[in-house]
């Protein structure tokens, strides 16, 4: 299209230039002598049902009327759906020529039908209009010429037929040829001037779109071209300069043109005026009309012409009104490029609105009405590009405020920053010498509280070795007693007996973990091997606990469970450290759970032991952390414990090659601890 703007004006300029230089304007109808003005001896029939021929209209001429209130040279039916016929009397003087062409200067008719009558009688009818091939017109201009010859001193009437789906503005004017060229040089003139205006308008806003990637510059662009386009077709010099007989092009170019043009100038609206933000309400009308716009671009060529037509006249004109308002309430709230904005549309207001009002008929068609359109466009366009120049001089000073701003915030933050550096510094300095000093108090503390647990580990570990001496006399004198008592001894005896081998095996195993306790950082253990039989060790853990716990407590053990080869002595303190734990977190009238199974563990054949309680639970966070050496959980104060059982129970379960950890339950209380372990020994870390 931009190479399309430039071969018209080159063409009408060019056309300007050559034509011959003519006498004066056309001649109005009637009396053809060069003088006399007759149109109003013309009249007009409008046929509804578009089914009389020339014939038929030629024998009843009581239809016809003057055209009245629409000027003295054109006819003005608006936009409706009859055809018009329309009865031209005419006669020529016996000096005047006899070379006549008769002008429909509105290119836009769909068909124009001219009927002569011959000397035979016949009607002879020549065809011209949009819809008509150009190959096929009897004239080629960019009006509906059509060639006529009569006899001077002789008259006769002829009949014009004109179809149209858009409005049906008839101007008509008798011509000699050379000044019909003469008239068309002016013609030419001006609208090279239009067009030429429009082409630097469009190549100027193009290239400032290309070089700064402004979406507003190309919106403003494709509302030039779209109002171009749009006038170019509306003029006849589409088809005359470009298309030729594509008449599907032709016939829709001039509302898809308009429509492009409405489309871009809603965009360009919103985005120039910000009216998303500085006009909420307003803006919600403008989006409503874009997407009208946008609906009848994409859907006009597939639309009747006279329902398209229509619409972009309708929606044009309230677009219009809502741009003016629009601009006027930017300009109140201060915004200056507004001032350009709003003068240019309301020119293009007057324009469109004035077009749109002679289309539907309610305004004669004149120079005035015929051309308002091309006039307020054409300043509309030239406005608002300097609108964009303003824009751009506004936004260079805001941004040459802005950086002055920018500067003295920068200097100002320097100088801050600079006042911080300082007081960080200083304050850094005595952070650290602060940190310092609390680190040699937690290095102190830490020394004191690991000799003290070294001492506590030591003096249990002496006091276990020097009760191994007594527990010895206390198990040899007990046995003596048993050997002299009668055999077998009372039941009496007996169960006293029973009751003492317990407690001693009881304190025994105490013993061995107070002894294991002194151990623990010890990492080559001598592990006396052995086959451990579950049930037998299961067995002497509930003997290991006194009458009440052993009642609390619930064993289970699978059928046919292998033997498990380990320490005996190690595993007994592990699997009493793990059973002691759940009888002591679990409430005294509930029951801690001892289950085994076999199970294997990445492949590796072993046996599970899982122990559960009925207890308050682990905290989430602290699976891991009830392990460790020494750690004891803030929600167990008050309960007995050095808080190295769990410890010593990981650390046995891995000597051994196997794991311990907790057991996730969801929905359940309290905890669960499972222990795994080869069958075959493996030594862990």
């Amino acid at each position: 299209m931009f190479v399309s703007l430039f071969a018209v004006c080159a063409g009408l300029f060019f056309a300007g230039l050559c034509v011959a230089d003519g006498r004066n304007a056309g001649v109005p109808l009637a009396l053809l002598n060069g003088k006399a003005d007759a149109f109003l001896y013309s009249r007009v029939w409008l046929d509804p049902d578009k089914r009389a021929d020339v014939a038929d209209v030629a024998a009843h001429p009581e239809r016809f009327a003057p055209p009245g209130g629409q000027g003295d040279q054109v006819i003005n039916a608006g936009y409706d759906d009859a055809v018009v016929w329309v009865r031209v009397p005419v006669q020529v003087a016996a000096d005047a020529p006899r070379d006549w062409l008769l002008e429909v200067g509105y290119p836009t008719l769909d068909r124009v039908t001219l009927y002569r009558r011959e000397a035979s009688g016949q009607w002879h009818a020549v065809e011209s209009g949009d819809l008509v091939p150009r190959s096929r017109r009897p004239f080629e201009h960019h009006n509906l010429v059509f060639p006529l010859v009569l006899e001077p001193g002789v008259g006769e009437v002829m009949f014009l037929r004109v179809e149209s789906q858009g409005n049906l503005t008839i101007p008509l004017t008798f011509w000699q040829l050379k000044d019909l060229l003469a008239a068309d040089r002016s013609r030419y003139a001006w609208q090279a001037l239009y067009f030429g205006a429009l082409l630097a308008l469009l190549s100027y806003n193009l290239m400032l779109f290309l070089a700064i990637r402004d979406p507003l510059y190309l919106t403003y662009s494709l509302m030039v071209l779209g109002m171009g386009n749009g006038l170019l077709t509306m003029k006849g010099f589409g088809s005359l300069l470009l298309w030729g007989d594509a008449l599907s092009l032709d016939n829709a170019a001039f509302p898809l043109s308009l429509a492009l043009c409405g489309l871009s100038g809603a965009l360009f609206t919103r985005r120039f005026l910000d009216s998303r933000h500085r006009a909420p309400l307003l803006d919600r009308v403008v989006l409503f009309l874009t997407v009208l716009f946008a609906l009848e671009t994409l859907t006009g060529y597939w639309l009747p012409y006279a329902l398209l037509a229509r619409l972009v006249s309708a929606t044009g004109l309230c677009f219009s009104v809502v741009a003016v308002v629009l601009a006027l309430q930017s300009l109140v709230r201060g915004q200056r490029s507004a001032r350009l904005f709003l003068a240019g549309w309301l020119l293009l207001l007057v324009g469109v609105g004035v077009t749109a009002l002679r289309n539907f008929g309610w305004l004669p068609t004149n120079v005035l009405t015929s051309n308002i359109m091309q006039i307020g466009s054409a300043l509309e366009m030239l406005l608002l590009s300097l609108a964009l120049a303003d824009r751009i001089n506004s936004l260079r000073q805001e941004k040459d405020l802005a950086h002055a701003d920018a500067v003295r915030a920068e200097r100002k933050l320097i100088d801050t920053l600079r006042d911080w550096g300082v007081s960080l510094e200083r304050e850094v300095v005595r952070q650290t010498h602060e940190l310092r000093e609390a680190n040699l108090r937690l290095a102190a503390s830490e020394a004191i509280e690991r000799r003290g647990r070294e001492e506590q580990t030591h003096f249990i570990a002496m006091i276990a070795h020097d009760i191994r001496t007594p527990l010895a006399i206390i198990k040899a004198a007990v046995q003596s007693l048993q050997d002299m008592d009668a055999s077998p001894p009372p039941p009496e005896h007996q169960k006293r007996y029973d009751r003492i081998q317990r407690a001693l095996q009881r304190l025994n195993a105490l013993l061995e973990i107070a002894l294991m306790q002194d151990r623990t950082n010890v990492d080559d253990w001598r592990m006396e091997m052995a086959e451990i039989q579950l049930d037998v060790l299961t067995s002497e853990l509930l003997q290991l606990l006194s009458p009440a716990d052993e009642a609390r407590m619930s064993c289970r053990l699978a059928d046919g469970l292998p033997a498990l080869r380990g320490d005996p002595r190690m595993l007994r303190v592990m699997l009493l450290n793990i059973v002691e734990n759940a009888l002591k977190y679990s409430p005294r009238d509930s029951e801690a759970r001892l289950e085994i199974e076999t199970g294997a563990h990445s492949g590796e054949a072993g046996v599970v032991i899982r122990v559960s309680d009925r207890g308050p639970g682990i905290t989430p966070g602290q699976e891991e952390r009830i392990f460790q050496k020494y750690y004891r959980s803030p929600d167990v104060v008050g309960q007995p414990g050095l808080g190295i059982g769990l410890f010593l129970a990981r650390f046995i379960c891995r000597r051994h090659g196997g794991s311990l950890h907790v057991v996730s339950r969801p929905g359940e209380i309290g905890a669960c601890l499972e222990a795994w372990l080869p069958l075959e020994k493996g030594v862990g870390a």
